[in-house]
């Protein structure tokens, strides 16, 4: 893993290789990102592309993953087995460049013909996250791409409001003697999430063209039994190109396109103020 800090030293954020996952974004000592009890257990790398569902849940450690070729449940397209959640999140990436503030990575997938390389950079105020995707294939290829920030208990409390391009979203969050999950889906635009009482707002810009729509997902001690044993609770706010598991005969991966050699690439920034 590569740990990033910004000049000024307000923001530190941990990148591993597996997913290329931002594993943790701490700005004045408070971590923003949700984090299992089991994070950071050594996984081979390998997974069953058949039970991938099951086997990313029992694997998750909460962070920030980037989702590519596809997003929802593990399917074969033309013989090819893609996982849950996309090939991109599963792999180790190769660290290209590295220095005290940001960290570039790259992986060539082997499920679709892309090649992905993400940097990840601190400032003082948050996190910056570039991502370009290019087609490396002799044929056109069609893909989605969801990012997957999960927040965790300094944001995520009774009382937290979420909005999206200034929507305020009616959700629910439960306090610890109730359970709750759900999936809201609204159309995209600069995402605030507010924790109770107003001292800390995590807000989310990034490129509508590539991400029409926002996911928000909840999952607050609802899952009792294996694997998460009812210790998750957690809020994600997933700028997306599609919605979970869409799929259409004509695109069975996703929404996006990139001819042989074209590239598509989009800018996320999470500002952080404290008050």
């Amino acid at each position: 893993m590569v740990t990033l800090m910004d000049p000024s030293g307000n923001t530190r954020v941990v990148v591993e290789r597996t997913g290329a996952t931002i594993a943790s974004i701490q700005t004045g000592g408070t971590e923003l990102l949700w984090r299992s009890p089991w994070a950071g257990e050594e996984w081979d790398g390998r997974y069953p592309a058949q039970d991938s569902n099951a086997e990313f849940h029992a694997r998750y450690p909460g962070g920030w993953h980037t989702l590519v070729p596809n997003a929802g449940d593990a399917f074969d397209v033309d013989g090819v087995a893609h996982p849950f959640h996309g090939e991109a999140c599963w792999r180790p990436w190769q660290i290209v460049d590295a220095d005290e503030a940001s960290c570039t990575l790259r992986i060539v997938l082997r499920t679709s013909p892309l090649t992905v390389e993400r940097r990840v950079e601190a400032r003082a105020d948050g996190v910056v996250v570039t991502q370009e995707v290019t087609c490396y294939g002799a044929d056109d290829v069609s893909f989605t791409w969801v990012e997957h920030p999960t927040f965790g208990p300094a944001l995520v409390a009774p009382g937290t409001t979420v909005t999206v391009g200034g929507r305020q979203l009616d959700l629910e969050i439960p306090g610890p003697e109730a359970t709750h999950s759900a999936m809201t889906v609204v159309d995209a635009g600069t995402a605030r999430i507010t924790a109770p009482g107003g001292g800390l707002t995590a807000e989310l810009t990034f490129d509508t063209g590539v991400f029409p729509l926002v996911q928000v997902w909840q999952e607050h001690r609802a899952q009792r039994g294996f694997p998460w044993w009812g210790v998750v609770d957690a809020l994600a706010v997933e700028p997306s190109a599609a919605a979970y598991d869409a799929r259409s005969e004509g695109d069975p991966l996703g929404p996006l396109t990139l001819a042989p050699g074209e590239r598509l690439s989009a800018t996320l920034q999470l500002r952080v103020e404290t008050r």
